[in-house]
């Protein structure tokens, strides 16, 4: 695997710390209003306040545990393979594609 970038490194903290929830993503560099989407559960968030309120209270009631299975980095885009496992024992296997800025912040998140 390649050197990660800055983005991509917090990004993989992130990822392997996920059990601090929010706190640990706010580590990660945004944009003031990044947007995240996630199309199977029909979330369209704009901005921290929302992602921690529907995200991360979506990840809490389900009581999520993420476990990174790879991460790519390719141009402007970081893209990160999960298995998200939940208190019903259920495991989804999930992409997520993170959308960087010439910043090198995240604007942009689509969970798959």
């Amino acid at each position: 695997m390649n050197q990660l970038s800055d983005i991509a490194e917090a990004i993989r903290n992130y990822k392997l710390n996920a059990e601090g929830g929010y706190e640990e993503w706010a580590k990660v560099p945004c944009s003031e209003d990044y947007r995240m989407y996630v199309p199977s559960m029909g979330f369209d968030v704009t901005g921290a306040d929302e992602v921690k309120e529907v995200i991360f209270g979506w990840l809490t009631d389900i009581e999520a545990r993420q476990e990174l299975v790879n991460i790519i980095e390719f141009e402007n885009t970081v893209t990160t393979f999960l298995h998200i496992s939940n208190k019903n024992g259920e495991i989804l296997n999930i992409v997520e594609v993170f959308k960087i800025d010439d910043e090198g912040r995240v604007f942009e998140i689509w969970a798959l």
